[in-house]
């Protein structure tokens, strides 16, 4: 009769072996305890793709932080973070990710270490962003855009031991007071693996050229006041970096076609020359975002020594001693960020730009984002078994 431990053995190959991408195992003899991560397990199956794994920088991070659970003697099983067909029955040791499975495994194991992984500002915070500014560019330009970028109510925070957030101290004000005690920092990495080149940065830059460089939610990011901005000074010129949503596009771009300092690219590789090519001519990046936890984006083009002129939300600490942070979402405020970089002297511009190369290439890349989570989960995990 088989014992019940080669009956395990056999179910843990078949589970090892069988190819089901929505989920992906780490198992070792050696290890005794499980973790149960809701993220995104594409990135093992994916990993030798350049052009998904360079897409965004949480591929990377998703892969280092499935190996220091691994590394630290956990069997882990990285699942779906939104299949629930992943939410099976194994008791877990410790209950990392994302919502909803975040959720559920919760409840599946009470007694485990659980730890919220918040990549953004609160649940609360981005839908009321999102509405308000969605609403007010409605009521002005009478038009009917729709919502985007919102997010369903969940009590992730609520129920975690701890939270590790990606952002700074802008993010965590986007919390409520109770919960604002469980947040532990993690600066990300940056999915840029470009090199700029200091003396054509030097050279090329212009203090006229600013860069919007996001993803969708275009109101929620502040695009509109943007635009506006810029038809209304048009001796400034606007470069108009990654994927629009459709209705904004729409409403916008005829109406700027006159425009020739607004340019329209839509997505591009950090990598590719074009994407290159915008980042060396802009000194400045203006990015009035409503939620955010420190943007990819700022950082990327901090490496490429573009300076930061950003909302609290988009920011980082420190943000003063790099760029601008503007009080409010505005035209007014942008106006006065305009003076604010026009005032600056060409050896002004120069220090800030090669202060902004060194400080984001030292803070933000994968070897310290490595080093700070596994420092942040051992510790962790021994106040957590005291």
């Amino acid at each position: 009769q088989m014992c019940i431990r080669d009956r395990y053995n056999i179910h843990m190959a078949f589970e090892l072996f069988t190819k089901n991408k929505n989920h992906h195992i780490l198992y070792s003899l050696l290890n005794r305890k499980w973790a149960y991560i809701s993220y995104i397990p594409e990135v093992y199956y994916k990993k030798k793709d350049l052009h998904y794994m360079l897409s965004h920088q949480n591929k990377r991070e998703a892969l280092i932080i499935g190996e220091i659970f691994h590394r630290l003697g956990y069997n882990v099983k990285v699942a779906l973070f939104n299949d629930s067909k992943e939410c099976d029955d194994r008791k877990y040791d410790i209950i990392f990710g994302l919502e909803p499975n975040f959720i559920t495994m919760c409840k599946k194991n009470p007694k485990a270490l659980k730890i919220y992984y918040a990549t953004g500002a609160y649940w609360e915070h981005q839908i009321a962003s999102v509405i308000t500014q969605t609403d007010l560019f409605n009521k002005t330009h009478n038009t009917h855009l729709q919502y985007s970028r919102l997010v369903k109510p969940h009590n992730s925070c609520e129920i975690a031991d701890t939270i590790f957030q990606i952002g700074s101290s802008f993010t965590i004000k986007t919390y409520p007071q109770k919960l604002q005690q469980k947040i532990k920092i993690i600066n990300q990495s940056s999915n840029f693996t470009g090199l700029c080149n200091l003396e054509k940065k030097l050279e090329t830059t212009s203090n006229t050229e600013f860069i919007w460089f996001g993803s969708d939610g275009s109101i929620l990011k502040g695009l509109d006041i943007v635009i506006e901005y810029f038809m209304q000074n048009t001796q400034l010129k606007l470069h108009i970096v990654g994927p629009i949503d459709p209705d904004f596009k729409d409403y916008f771009q005829p109406r700027t076609k006159k425009y020739t300092n607004i340019i329209w690219y839509g997505f591009l590789h950090t990598y590719s020359e074009e994407f290159m090519n915008i980042a060396y001519k802009a000194s400045f990046n203006i990015f009035p975002s409503g939620s955010e936890g420190c943007p990819g984006s700022v950082i990327t083009l901090m490496q490429m020594g573009v300076i930061p002129i950003v909302s609290p939300c988009a920011a980082f600490d420190k943000i003063e001693e790099y760029g601008y942070l503007l009080p409010n979402l505005s035209i007014k405020a942008i106006d006065k960020a305009m003076q604010w970089s026009r005032a600056l002297s060409p050896t002004q511009t120069q220090e800030l730009i090669i202060k902004n190369i060194s400080y984001s290439k030292q803070k933000w890349n994968i070897q310290q984002f490595e080093y700070e989570f596994h420092n942040l989960l051992k510790s962790e995990i021994i106040n957590h078994t005291k």
